[in-house]
C-alpha cells in the first residue's frame, strides 16, 4: 500500500466486489447496508410505525422497501486498514449522517453548510477542528494543509495512534474524515501551504473560509493579506491553558486589519522577527491581548521555552478539542448571519470562571 494513501476506493457493482474479494482474501468485510436500510425506513415512515421498531422490520411494508432499495448500495474499500464496507450511496448516507442534527440544524441550513468550502491550515489543533466540522456535515469539500509528520509527543492532542508515528498529519486527518464520511472531497497539501498555493486556491474559488492554525508567524500574516484581497473570513483558535481564544476576522465584510493592526504594522514588525521568542511575544501581547489574559501556567511555560528548559509550550488535547467545537459553532452562526461583527475576539472560559 502507498504510505500516503488516504482516499477510499469505490466498487460500484456486486460482481466487481466479488472479483475484488477473490483477489484480496485477507480483507475484512463489513455490511453496514442492512442496518442503514432499517434506519432509512424508520426516518421515512416514523409516524406510521409502532413503538416496537423490530416488529416493523418484519412487516410487508419493510420487505417491499428493502426490495426497492436493494441495489442502492456501493462497496467502499479502505486500503490503509484492509476493510471493505457495503453502504448506502451518497445522498442516503448524507441523510443518515445528518438526521440527528435536525432541527438544531435545519435541512436548508445543512445544505448550505455542506456546500461551504473550508480550508484548515495546521493539523495539530487544526485536525480537531477539521474532524468536528466534517462530523457535523460541514464542508463536504475541505482542504487540509500541513508539511509535518506525526511524533509521539503529538499524541496528547491529535486523534491518532502510535502505529501512525512518522505519517504526514494531513494523511492521518484525511483518513479519519473519510472513515466518517467516505463521500467527502478532501484536498490535502502535505507539503504545507504557501502564499502562491493559497492565492491559486482563492482565485479558483476553491476556498470560502480559512481556519488558520499555523505556528509560523510570517505565514499567518500572509494568509490574512490574501484573505483581505479575496474577501474570505479567517477563524483561528489560540490555546490558553485548558481553554482558548477564538479570533474571527470577517474579511468578507470588508475588515482590513490583521490581529487588530494595519498590515503595514506587520510588514515592519516582521523585519526584525527572530523565531520562538518573538512568536511568544506576539501571541501573548498582541494576539491574546496581554499577560493578564494568559493562563499563568502557560506564561511560566513560555518563559521556560525562552530559556530552552522546555522544547515548546504546552498544548492540551482538551483545549484542542474545545477549539474544534468553538470554530464549528462559530461557522454555523456566521452562515446563519448571527455574527455581524467584522472582528471578534472571544475568550472561551467556563461560566464559573467568567463570573469571578
Amino acid at each position: 500500500m502507498n504510505k500516503f494513501a488516504y482516499k477510499p476506493i469505490f466498487i460500484f457493482t456486486h460482481s466487481k466486489f466479488i472479483d475484488f474479494v477473490k483477489k484480496n482474501p485477507h480483507i475484512e468485510i463489513v455490511d453496514a447496508f442492512e442496518r442503514q436500510l432499517k434506519e432509512l425506513f424508520v426516518i421515512e415512515n416514523n409516524q406510521d410505525l409502532p413503538e416496537d421498531k423490530q416488529s416493523a422490520f418484519k412487516s410487508a411494508l419493510f420487505r417491499k422497501y428493502r426490495k426497492a432499495k436493494s441495489e442502492d448500495c456501493v462497496y467502499i474499500y479502505y486500503p490503509w486498514n484492509s476493510c471493505v464496507v457495503k453502504s448506502v450511496k451518497k445522498e442516503d448516507y448524507f441523510r443518515l449522517k445528518t438526521n440527528r442534527n435536525q432541527d438544531l440544524i435545519t435541512a436548508g441550513e445543512q445544505q448550505v453548510l455542506r456546500e461551504y468550502k473550508i480550508a484548515v491550515f495546521g493539523m495539530s489543533v487544526g485536525s480537531n477542528i477539521a474532524y468536528v466540522l466534517t462530523q457535523a456535515g460541514i464542508s463536504e469539500a475541505i482542504t487540509l494543509a500541513d508539511f509535518d509528520e506525526l511524533d509521539t509527543t503529538n499524541l496528547n492532542r491529535i486523534w491518532a495512534g502510535v502505529h501512525q508515528v512518522g505519517l504526514n498529519k494531513c494523511v492521518i486527518a484525511a483518513r479519519r474524515i473519510y472513515e466518517d464520511n467516505p463521500f467527502a472531497k478532501i484536498n490535502i497539501l502535505r507539503f504545507g501551504i504557501t502564499p502562491k498555493i493559497l492565492e491559486k486556491l482563492l482565485k479558483e474559488k476553491k476556498i470560502d473560509c480559512i481556519v488558520e492554525e499555523i505556528d509560523q508567524m510570517k505565514m499567518k500574516i500572509e494568509v490574512r493579506k490574501l484573505a483581505i484581497k479575496y474577501k474570505v473570513p479567517v477563524f483561528m483558535i489560540t490555546d490558553n491553558g485548558d481553554w482558548g481564544v477564538l479570533h474571527i476576522e470577517r474579511y468578507d465584510l470588508g475588515y482590513k486589519k490583521i490581529f487588530e493592526k494595519d498590515p503595514v504594522y506587520w510588514d515592519k514588525r516582521l523585519i526584525s522577527y527572530r523565531g520562538k521568542k518573538d512568536f511568544a511575544d506576539i501571541v501573548i501581547n498582541q494576539i491574546v491581548g496581554g499577560p493578564d489574559k494568559v493562563d499563568p501556567r502557560m506564561l511560566k511555560s513560555a518563559e521556560k521555552v525562552g530559556k530552552k528548559e522546555l522544547v515548546s509550550w504546552p498544548q492540551l488535547g482538551s483545549a484542542a478539542l474545545l477549539g474544534g467545537i468553538a470554530v464549528t459553532v462559530a461557522v454555523k452562526k456566521m452562515l446563519r448571519d448571527d455574527i455581524k461583527e467584522k472582528f471578534s475576539k472571544i475568550f472561551l472560559y467556563p461560566v464559573s470562571e467568567k463570573s469571578k
